[in-house]
């Protein structure tokens, strides 16, 4: 079940922005930041190790896109 960030963290958050269009998170996932947790990662999802860029890929070009109401018409 996804939920929103605001739901989640209801409890730490002090506020909320109502006009972002983007977040930059910070910090480290201990379980992938080193080879042998990211191929333990991949491997658990049955990803090859040398796939892991088409796996990230829809997610790369999902953070590259403009949000769909900043792009400009054809």
């Amino acid at each position: 079940m996804r939920r929103l960030l605001t739901e989640r963290y209801r409890e730490r958050l002090a506020g909320v922005l109502s006009c972002y269009d983007r977040i930059i998170v910070t910090g480290t996932l201990p379980g992938v930041c080193y080879a042998k947790g990211m191929t333990a990662f991949l491997s658990a999802r049955q990803i090859r190790i040398f796939d892991d860029p088409r796996f990230a890929e829809p997610l790369r070009d999902g953070v590259r896109a403009p949000p769909s109401w900043l792009r400009l018409p054809a």
